[in-house]
């Protein structure tokens, strides 16, 4: 089982390697006491779990700085070819800012009295562990993509543009806009199925619902111009590592033009060879909203 243990200074950022490693498939375990890693290595080598990948981050409070269980966690890496260590730092001005900017304490502030000195005392509790890791990456200049892509070479992961996953959501205004939304279209100036009386009782998922929205030149319109839209911005968004969008319609009780609408669009980036998945908030509700 390759395991990666993921240690270094506070604030270098070793919370965003673990969500890297997390989305590259890694069971990942947060801030695992450091006198439970081999303990609990060998409960999942023993297990019969099926694991390949296994990451965890330590932190460096409390037992972390005894001599003995520092040599007793060096020594097992050092027994244990299929163990790695990356360890993160950081130059103490950026990890001064970036406390100030979080306003978190740091966890030896109180022995050390200072911020500053709380830096340079972890730094020189964690030389151990520094000198025995298998890579040190330091942060001071990478924003999350540059700390992915440090973390891919290291891996030896083919770096590759992440695959932006796009969830479309259809909602009824009336029980609330859809909050979780990067982009929300209002649908509502759109001829209304519920006025026909053979569509009325039906949804945006039926071909008949669809047919009748989509056969004015307005609608057409629109949800080209939205496609056009979405589709440049997407690789902008994958820039920032951001590899999740959520695009929203919305109509009066979300039965059917923002259905007919989700379905469309959906369909649409799938066969452009997005990930796509689609969500129909209110569908189940009541039908006589619109």
């Amino acid at each position: 089982m390759k395991t990666i243990i993921i240690t270094g200074l506070s604030g270098a950022g070793k919370s965003e390697a673990i969500q890297i490693l997390e989305d590259q498939g890694y069971f990942c375990v947060d801030n695992l006491p450091p006198k439970l890693i081999s303990k609990f290595i060998d409960l999942v080598l023993t297990s019969g779990v099926k694991i390949d990948k296994f990451a965890l981050v330590t932190d460096i409070r409390s037992e972390i700085f005894n001599q003995e269980m520092q040599n007793s966690l060096i020594g097992y890496q050092q027994e244990n070819n299929d163990i790695e260590v990356v360890f993160l730092e950081a130059n103490a001005q950026t990890l001064i800012s970036r406390y100030k900017q979080t306003r978190r304490r740091h966890p030896l502030i109180e022995v050390a009295g200072n911020l500053e000195a709380a830096i340079e005392l972890e730094y020189q509790k964690m030389a151990p562990f520094r000198k025995n890791a298998d890579v040190i990456i330091d942060t001071s200049d990478k924003n999350t993509k540059q700390l992915k892509k440090a973390l891919h070479d290291f891996l030896k992961i083919k770096h590759e543009p992440a695959k932006t996953m796009i969830t479309v959501t259809s909602f009824g205004f009336k029980y609330g806009i859809a909050r979780t939304a990067d982009f929300v279209f209002d649908v509502r100036f759109l001829p209304n199925p519920y006025y026909v009386n053979t569509l009325k009782y039906k949804t945006g998922c039926y071909t008949e619902v669809q047919k009748y929205v989509m056969q004015f030149q307005e609608s057409q319109n629109f949800l080209n111009h939205v496609i056009d839209l979405i589709e440049p911005l997407i690789p902008q968004y994958e820039e920032i590592g951001k590899n999740h969008i959520e695009i929203a319609f919305g109509c009066t009780g979300g039965q059917h033009r923002s259905v007919t609408f989700a379905t469309l669009f959906e369909k649409a980036f799938k066969q452009k060879g997005y990930q796509t998945t689609v969500y129909h908030r209110d569908i189940e509700k009541d039908r006589l909203a619109e």
